[in-house]
């Protein structure tokens, strides 16, 4: 065991705290619009750190750090592509603008307002979908951060990540956007002094030069250079490009924070911010795991990248960086570190578990009820419904999370997961917003192919993340365009939609 009584009373006073700001928010629901955009009235700071906090997790700091003890420097480009994407789409307002200006909800509801009923049903299915399988990975890697860094014996693993899980459930189901807004604001500043702290310690002990002389000799050029690394090259630059506008524009938690601002152009303040944020987000973690790799990359090689060796045993590069940590860090620093990690896993899952709860009861389950003639649920049947998807969701990755491995690397699987329906609903969505053309065939076609061409070459034919993301978001544009040039115009401009 690493950790001293000081450590554990300062993670269970967080974890208490955390509960009881969290209920406090229910409070302040009264409808729909409160339970899953906040009312819309949040303004620019408090966008940016519950932006912030809510793309940036336990998940989000093991897997970059992956990435760096992988690929040495070269994965630094894949965390420059976001932040740089994110600023860009901040400061023009490409898509985030109009959507937020329609006063939507959710990122399907926008289907039904541009193309059709069955449609939003279509993308609701493949958001859920996908968003589900990607955050299915979660609990098991956050898991093994809290059991390597605090030495906890790994049996405990699974009641652990429990408990904590329904504690975010309890608080998320309770209060929605409400009480996950208000335990962000907390959240985002301990995991960024758990960052400082990191960042510090992990450069210090490794050394900044004996960072850089090891990736030289381990991997080269390819160390630094990502056009010539393995697992990148040029496809998987324009890949990352493609992708990350479809996230910070269509990614249903993200994109909720911008449908909680107060206006658009808050939106567009909140997303510029958080763009400088993403870009230490990404490039900090891979330093530690570069850092990792100087202290513990000494072992057998496994697909090119040396295993790491702590104390006679042979960990998987993902857990090096914790492995790491618990090495490097004294008593009680390590307990706030740990504290903070736990404040980025629990602000992350709670708004993922909203995030997709509301996909499923607003753009499958509503919808569903309007086809079939029932009369609409009202407030209070709304959010009962979301409150029951909430739980369902929840419950579903308890027994999925933690027990799925998924194959390689885990950033390169929650990139082709996303992939599933991002490329057709990003294609869909910038079609409809600024090409009159676009039509409910063109529509269906984007989803579908989009979804295919990432699930088909992945999970079946077994080819690349980069060769699936790619052939995904061309097929997706394909799609888009033949279905919309062959099919019947589109009655209705964007503005010409009121909701």
């Amino acid at each position: 065991m690493n950790f001293a009584p000081v450590d554990w009373v300062i993670v269970v006073t967080y974890l208490a705290a955390s509960l009881a700001i969290g209920l406090a928010g229910r409070k302040y629901v009264g409808s729909t619009a409160h339970f899953l955009v906040a009312g819309r009235e949040l303004g620019t700071w408090i966008g940016v750190a519950t932006l912030a906090a809510t793309e940036i997790g336990t998940i989000t700091f093991m897997y970059n750090s992956e990435l760096g003890y992988r690929y040495g420097f070269a994965a630094l480009s894949a965390a420059l592509i976001s932040g740089v994407v994110m600023i860009f789409v901040g400061r023009t307002g490409f898509v985030i603008r109009r959507l937020r200006e329609l006063r939507l909800m959710t990122v399907p509801e926008y289907f039904e307002v541009k193309y059709s009923r069955g449609l939003r049903i279509l993308t609701g299915l493949l958001v859920a979908l996908g968003g589900i399988l990607n955050m299915g990975v979660f609990l098991k890697i956050e898991g093994e951060f809290l059991t390597v860094t605090s030495g906890l014996n790994s049996r405990y693993l699974i009641p652990t990540m429990i408990a904590i899980l329904l504690l975010e459930l309890i608080y998320t189901t309770v209060g929605g956007m409400v009480s996950v807004v208000i335990t962000d604001y907390l959240q985002y500043v301990l995991l960024s002094v758990a960052t400082i702290i990191i960042t510090l310690y992990a450069v210090h002990f490794a050394g900044w030069h004996t960072m850089v002389d090891r990736v030289e000799k381990l991997m080269g050029p390819s160390g630094f250079n990502p056009i010539v690394a393995p697992k990148f090259g040029f496809s998987f630059l324009v890949w990352q490009i493609l992708l990350w506008f479809a996230i910070h524009t269509c990614w249903q938690t993200t994109a909720m924070r911008m449908f909680a601002t107060r206006s658009p152009e808050v939106s567009k303040r909140v997303m510029t911010w958080t763009g400088f944020i993403f870009l230490g987000r990404g490039m900090l973690p891979m330093l530690w795991g570069i850092a990792a790799l100087v202290l513990f990359g000494h072992g057998p090689m496994s697909n090119g990248v040396p295993q790491a060796v702590v104390q006679g045993r042979v960990m998987a590069p993902i857990d090096a960086m914790p492995a790491m940590l618990s090495q490097i860090l004294g008593t009680g620093i390590r307990g706030i570190v740990v504290a903070g990690m736990l404040a980025a896993t629990m602000s992350v899952n709670s708004s993922y578990l909203l995030g997709w709860s509301a996909v499923i009861s607003q753009d499958v389950i509503a919808p569903l009820r309007r086809v079939s003639g029932k009369a609409p649920l009202g407030d209070k049947g709304e959010l009962f419904v979301n409150r029951v998807c909430n739980a369902c969701v929840g419950l579903f990755l308890i027994f999925w999370g933690l027990y799925y491995t998924p194959p390689g690397a885990v950033y390169l699987y929650l990139n082709i997961t996303g992939t599933i329906f991002l490329a057709g609903a990003f294609v869909c969505v910038v079609g409809g917003l600024y090409w009159r053309r676009a039509n409910v065939a063109g529509g269906y076609l984007a989803m579908l192919m989009g979804a295919i061409g990432a699930i088909v070459p992945f999970f079946v034919l077994h080819r690349s993340e980069s060769f699936s993301g790619f052939a995904s978001f061309g097929l997706a544009t394909a799609g888009l365009l033949v279905g919309s040039l062959i099919g019947s115009r589109s009655k209705r401009t964007i503005a010409e939609v009121k909701l």
